[in-house]
């Protein structure tokens, strides 16, 4: 039989799920697709199973392609996780599609073009890229790494992890907040990784998770017993890494950490209009309940709407209307006037460039943009992400990617 490896992940939700219908009433991919998540997983079974025991696979890749509401389904999920919450049995939407997205890989349904750029466990992504363009580099910050600055450190209190966007796009900020961070927190190294989101996305799992141990690695050769996040995501693929390999390191996000060893910000915010939105990554709200309570903005003065920005599961690679579709519905939250503060500096970029190409009334900061006093140009970003790619580095960004 033509094999998936997600079958057991399949037969497990199969086994959990009512189809009660919830799930696609509160998801718009679902409710495009006009499944619920039982079905996607009985429908993968089912299509294995027609394709017979002697079936190619190109084959059963040949069936799953020519049935557009699977392939809605599971390549259109952001993993906001919007229809887990709606789910009575709280069942694991990101353990099925992500089962599903591994064997959508393995068939060659996921197109090159979709991933080719954010292979974030090999040298060149295209925030290495980026940085390696214009000159952004960190090495002096990664204590627990040799380098030419010096010999590695084993004995650091914290583990700045800023991201990719962070890093990337806002190198002033990042080392500013790797300044206060030491500054607050005794001797702190930087861990220049992705988190392996992407690789996720795209269906390679175990590449994600062979990443994340690297990070283990690097993170227990540091002595680091914090690992401070600039995004709640990072924070969450860090606090599974951890927990994962029984390290005893402690996974927080920047203004939570900020708030316990009391902080003050570097602009005053108070009183200004700010909408704030509520990371899907941030499920238990940590990360925006500290950054309000750092900008001096409580509950009934403000307002937070909830959910992906659109850049979440890759969808834009498989439909950017829908990417599109989702920043648009996101912003139309906030009033005119009011500043739109994110939690994931990938939502902040997100919003950014979708302002670009459909301007509204509406300013969009990060949050560390108001504790702290530099920020990101992204006009400026925008044409150097451009000019990358017709300028001397064309030629090798084409052959790399």
């Amino acid at each position: 039989m033509a094999e998936l490896t997600g079958s057991n992940v399949y037969l497990k939700f199969m086994g959990q799920c009512t189809e009660c219908g919830h799930c696609r009433e509160a998801c718009s991919s679902l409710s495009c697709a006009g499944m619920n998540l039982g079905q996607i997983a009985k429908r993968m079974l089912e299509l294995q199973r027609q394709a017979g025991e002697d079936a190619d696979p190109a084959a059963l890749a040949a069936a799953i392609s020519h049935d557009p509401s699977l392939v809605q389904a599971v390549r259109g999920c952001f993993f906001c996780t919007s229809c887990q919450q709606a789910c009575f049995a709280h069942n694991d939407v990101a353990e099925l599609i992500y089962a599903a997205r591994v064997d959508f890989q393995n068939l060659g349904l996921i197109p090159r073009d979709a991933w080719s750029s954010v292979l974030v466990d090999q040298e060149w992504d295209i925030f290495t890229a980026y940085r390696a363009i214009w000159g952004i580099g960190y090495l002096d910050l990664t204590k627990h790494l040799d380098t030419d600055y010096g010999a590695a450190e084993s004995d650091c209190e914290i583990a700045f992890f800023p991201g990719c966007s962070l890093a990337a796009y806002g190198p002033e900020l990042t080392r500013e907040v790797f300044a206060t961070l030491e500054e607050l927190g005794g001797k702190t190294t930087m861990i220049d990784h992705c988190c392996g989101s992407p690789l996720k996305s795209a269906g390679f799992y175990d590449r994600a998770e062979a990443l994340c141990k690297r990070i283990a690695d690097e993170i227990a050769a540091s002595g680091a017993k914090t690992i401070v996040c600039a995004c709640p995501g990072c924070k969450n693929a860090m606090k599974a890494t951890m927990e994962r390999y029984g390290m005893d390191v402690r996974a927080t996000t920047v203004s939570e950490y900020l708030l316990e060893k009391g902080f003050t910000p570097k602009r005053d915010c108070t009183g200004l209009p700010m909408c704030f939105a509520k990371s899907c990554q941030d499920r238990d709200g940590s990360c925006l309940d500290a950054t309000r309570t750092l900008l001096n903005a409580p509950e009934d003065q403000t307002s937070v709407f909830h959910g992906c920005c659109g850049a979440g599961g890759a969808v834009s690679a498989f439909n950017y209307l829908r990417g599109d579709q989702q920043a648009d519905a996101k912003l139309s939250f906030a009033k005119d006037g009011e500043m739109v503060v994110t939690m994931c500096p990938t939502c902040t970029y997100t919003y950014a460039f979708r302002q670009m190409s459909a301007p509204r009334a509406v300013s969009n900061y990060n949050y560390l943009e108001l504790l702290f006093l530099n920020g990101f140009d992204w006009n400026t970003v925008a044409s150097q992400l451009n000019s990358m790619w017709t300028g001397q580095y064309g030629p090798w960004l084409a052959s790399i990617f």
